[in-house]
């Protein structure tokens, strides 16, 4: 009787044990599974914004560095990326925020081709007042357009308000020449740096 009982203990202790392990290993290769989709959306969600960004060749693969920019005119650590295509450089991404809009931080990401001339000019996080600041985003309009292929010296880079060369949002006069006036700044500190020097991403 007590081998018996010894008996079924070890075999409902080998299921036990057993059935554990299955159980991490599935947990385990589900995990797996799980981190390689994440990657692999991660990084064509990475692509996608890229390709949006910089004038890149289609079907050719691309590589990024990274380093981080501290300048006045476009913030603390911000993000800076070269890209490479068949060694050669397209251009840079770059991070770059403003105080002057309504509700602060204005945070933009800029796409600047090989030239250093302005291929896209996107709104990576905005405060500004619903309705009102937020018109001058690409859900509204084409407002940030008007900042296609331009590079430092080519033009006057505030509204026509203040006697610039761009018209603004009615409404979100003060984010329309926030966003001219910052991207303007992104050129000239672009135009100065010295991308090796910079000290690169931690992550």
């Amino acid at each position: 009787m007590a081998k018996n009982n010894f008996k079924r203990a070890v075999g409902a202790g080998l299921a036990l044990a057993v059935t554990g392990a299955l159980c991490v290993f599935l947990i385990l290769y589900a995990s797996l599974r799980t981190s390689d989709l994440i990657a692999k959306n991660n990084n064509e969600r990475i692509n996608a914004q890229v390709s949006q960004l910089l004038p890149l060749k289609a079907n050719v693969d691309f590589s990024l560095e990274c380093r981080l920019l501290s300048d006045p005119r476009v913030g603390q650590n911000m993000r800076i990326l070269k890209a490479t295509q068949e060694g050669q450089e397209v251009g840079t991404i770059m991070l770059f925020a403003t105080s002057r809009g309504y509700s602060n931080p204005l945070i933009l990401v800029g796409g600047f081709d090989k030239n250093q001339k302005i291929h896209r000019i996107d709104i990576a996080l905005s405060k500004e007042t619903p309705g009102l600041g937020d018109k001058v985003d690409r859900k509204h309009g084409n407002f940030l357009e008007a900042l296609n292929g331009l590079g430092k010296d080519d033009a006057n880079f505030e509204v026509k308000k203040f006697g610039g060369d761009f018209d603004y949002i009615t409404g979100a006069t003060v984010t329309s020449r926030a966003i001219i006036l910052a991207s303007h700044d992104a050129l000239e500190a672009l135009h100065d740096l010295d991308f090796k020097n910079l000290p690169q991403c931690r992550n």
